[in-house]
């Protein structure tokens, strides 16, 4: 019966083990932003590849976080659809983000219809929830 249950532990801590080294495998990587709407409600679209380069599904549970451009905080975004990620597969999830204050909005139009501007700078700073593993991201990208 002790072997048993020794034997039913090793299994959990496998599968546990398992689990934590897929979600430290799966890449998280920004795509793209696409913006839309207008000057009272400008509306920004992030992309994100989630790469999963295991022979394991991996389930992506959630991706929460901040933008930022040029240094300044535009923008909380969160998104809570499960998403079934396929082993040695790349999914894009798409993520729509209104910014959170109309200065902030009015600040990022201005700089988007400027004709001498220099490079628009977009950080993410978040999290994302692969198989109950909390994922940092850090991720940024020149426009």
């Amino acid at each position: 019966m002790k072997n048993i249950l020794y034997l039913g532990g090793a299994v959990v801590a496998l599968y546990l083990l398992g689990r934590a080294r897929l979600a430290g495998n799966v890449k998280v990587i920004f795509r793209g932003v696409s913006f839309s709407g207008g000057i009272v409600r400008p509306t920004f679209t992030l992309r994100f590849g989630i790469q999963n380069p295991t022979d394991q599904v991996a389930e992506i549970k959630s991706i929460v976080g901040q933008v930022e451009a040029n240094g300044k905080n535009i923008a909380d975004v969160s998104n809570f659809v499960a998403l079934r990620l396929e082993p040695n597969s790349e999914a894009i999830i798409p993520i729509k983000a209104e910014p959170s204050a109309l200065g902030i909005a009015s600040t990022v139009w201005q700089y988007l219809q400027s004709s001498n501007r220099e490079k628009l700078q977009i950080n993410f700073t978040g999290t994302a929830n692969v198989d109950g593993v909390n994922i940092p991201i850090k991720t940024s990208a020149t426009i």
